[in-house]
């Protein structure tokens, strides 16, 4: 498989778990609504707000908020440094790039150069090593 290839595989697998992390990002807010809703019906009741924050109110789903919030975002750090890559290996420049993403030139180039260790995709290290060598 070539570069160009392994870069479209890339960005098929990193656009597809960046789906799932916004997804998972979505049910945290979710919860994080319904809690705050829930607190509020209990304030209209009459329940102080001692007796709501000793039940728990947000507390539980807020960690579980902050997480689904750097997952999303590293996916799409990821996600889009893949998508530059291959756009760069089709012969756009970066100027086009940046044009195109809203986002300075030297943005784009710093997402190229961006390594990827570390990052929520599951794709080979050896992969990796090929694409940063670029």
């Amino acid at each position: 498989m070539g570069a160009s290839e392994e870069l479209r595989k890339a960005v098929v697998v990193g656009g597809s778990q960046e789906i799932a992390q916004l997804e998972r990002l979505i049910e945290s807010c979710r919860q994080m609504q319904n809690e705050i809703r829930e607190s509020l019906v209990l304030m209209d009741e009459g329940y102080t707000m001692t007796t709501i924050l000793s039940r728990g109110g947000t507390s539980g789903v807020i960690p579980h908020l902050t997480e689904a919030l750097d997952r999303t975002n590293a996916s799409r750090r990821v996600g889009r440094g893949a998508m530059i890559r291959l756009a760069l290996a089709e012969g756009m420049t970066t100027k086009q790039i940046g044009e195109r993403l809203g986002i300075s030139r030297q943005l784009v180039e710093r997402y190229r150069n961006e390594r990827y260790e570390g990052t929520p995709y599951r794709v080979s290290h050896e992969f990796h090593s090929r694409i940063n060598s670029d």
